[in-house]
């Protein structure tokens, strides 16, 4: 499977040797940064290009410039010539990416909402919404959504 996504537009114009740099170079871009290239309309003097960045573990993003110019660095190095027209899609972390038990017992407090209050509001046991909000059970993204946006009402 190709790192690149449509990568048959960009066959037509490249040998194999070149489509295996472009490969390589676009799986260190995946692997290091989550950044990721999907090759659109490709004809004679310019290709157009895609690039996305998912989510990170360190929570570091490229900003659109630099998305730009590191596919217009990848492509251009292997593809010199063309012009390299690029389409970004940066990352937006979630807004629930904020919260943890330090975040909930504050908005509590703010709100003065107590545990039992939250379990009958949304039907979540007690001991569930308890383990949450002192740190005994860990948080998946679905609970800080819950968290987020009842406690931001």
């Amino acid at each position: 499977m190709s790192v690149i996504q449509n990568i048959s537009e960009l066959e037509k114009f490249l040998n194999s040797e070149q489509i295996l740099k472009l490969e390589k170079a676009a799986a260190r871009h995946k692997e290091q940064s989550n950044i990721s290239f999907t090759a659109g309309s490709a004809d004679e003097g310019e290709i157009q290009i895609t690039t996305a960045q998912g989510e990170t573990p360190s929570g570091k993003y490229a900003s659109e410039s630099t998305l730009i110019k590191r596919t217009e660095d990848l492509f251009r190095k292997i593809i010199p010539g063309y012009k390299i027209t690029v389409t970004t899609q940066t990352h937006l972390p979630s807004p629930a990416a904020i919260v943890d038990t330090l975040w909930i017992e504050k908005k509590m407090q703010e709100k003065g909402v107590r545990i039992k209050q939250i379990a009958f509001d949304t039907g979540v046991d007690r001991t569930s919404i308890s383990d949450w909000v002192t740190g005994k059970r860990s948080m998946g993204q679905i609970v800080k959504a819950l968290f987020y946006f009842y406690l931001s009402k």
